[in-house]
């Protein structure tokens, strides 16, 4: 079945721009209240206790991303594992030729719509099962849009 891997993005990296924001923020908050400023200044933490803090943080949301992220998949999975065979056969070759990115949303959004009738699987909303396209209906189409672009052109 197909799927696109999660991207992993590594430690998080202090860096000299990250905290210069750093700076600039708490300076920003100290300026906001004139009067208070010492009084801000001694509440806000160092720049390496943020940092750290950050980096704590970023390694738990990576955790919890996965951990989400591997949820839906296996939620999708059940799902898909509900259906009769036939219908789990066609909708798995319906979201292998998919357009859509090959992520658990995505899977279980096309399963929402096939359960409640938006998804006909003989006739796929990406796979065009028209006769020749009319050539002059193109061609009025197209000067439609360029007459609107004209039009809102001159209006601006």
């Amino acid at each position: 079945m197909r799927f696109v891997k999660a991207q992993r993005h590594g430690p998080y990296i202090d860096t000299a721009r990250k905290r210069a924001a750093l700076r600039r923020k708490q300076r920003l908050e100290r300026e906001a209240l004139p009067l208070f400023a010492e009084q801000v200044a001694a509440q806000q933490p160092s720049e390496d206790e943020v940092m750290a803090a950050r980096a704590l943080r970023w390694d738990r949301w990576q955790e919890e991303h996965r951990a989400q992220r591997a949820a839906l998949w296996r939620r999708a999975r059940q799902r898909l594992a509900g259906y009769g065979e036939n219908t789990r056969r066609i909708l798995r070759h319906l979201w292998n030729t998919a357009p859509y990115p090959g992520t658990p949303g995505y899977l279980l959004d096309m399963l929402h719509s096939y359960d409640v009738g938006r998804l006909d699987p003989e006739n796929p909303p990406w796979i065009w099962r028209g006769g020749e396209m009319n050539m002059e209906a193109v061609r009025l189409t197209i000067e439609r849009i360029h007459a609107r672009k004209a039009a809102k052109e001159c209006a601006a």
